[in-house]
């Protein structure tokens, strides 16, 4: 809108700014749909496999999710780990007394990365996986470069990554490697 009234602040109301705003202002609704809709596809397309809907909630910086058909064993735990740190998309992983594990996952394929919770669900016994993207990045970890503030992952990233996180729990693979893994998940 702001397109289609600076010509009319400037040159008052003609018959060519007028007809520019026929033009633009279409033009950039139609624009603003097209990327909402690729990037729906491009949600769709990364949730394949892990047996996540897209909703409206998928744009949120903090995803949860309880898998109530899954147990969270000690021998769990470790297997989750190991396949944790095998993934090249890991750091900081760490194990709380109460058997949790944080540690802070890239989801796409840059260094910004989300904060993720492995637990065990008190009331179902399930696995909780709780994703806490959308903070502010202080700078890449692993070359020690000072850090940019303001920084922020897109939106739908802890989507991104609940997917990835959800068939690395139920397939005990690495997001993108191995037989039942769904191919270039970047």
């Amino acid at each position: 809108m702001a397109l289609c009234l600076i010509p009319v602040w400037k040159d008052g109301v003609t018959w060519r700014n007028a007809a520019e705003s026929l033009v633009v202002g279409p033009g950039v609704v139609a624009l603003a749909l097209l990327a909402a809709v690729a990037q729906c596809a491009d949600l769709a397309r990364r949730a394949r496999g892990s047996g996540l809907p897209v909703t409206v909630h998928a744009d949120d910086d903090t995803q949860t999710l309880t898998l109530p058909g899954r147990t969270w064993r000690p021998e769990d735990r470790d297997r989750f780990k190991a396949a944790l740190l095998a993934s090249g998309r890991t750091s900081g992983v760490e194990e709380t007394p109460a058997g949790e594990l944080r540690f802070r996952w890239r989801p796409l394929r840059s260094w910004r990365f989300v904060r993720a919770t492995v637990s065990r669900d008190g009331t179902t016994g399930g696995v909780r996986l709780d994703i806490r993207g959308g903070e502010e990045q202080r700078g890449r970890d692993d070359r020690r470069q000072p850090g940019r503030h303001g920084f922020r992952l897109p939106p739908g990233s802890g989507f991104v990554a609940l997917c990835q996180l959800v068939r690395l729990v139920e397939g005990g693979q690495s997001p993108g490697r191995g037989a039942g893994a769904v191919s270039r998940e970047e």
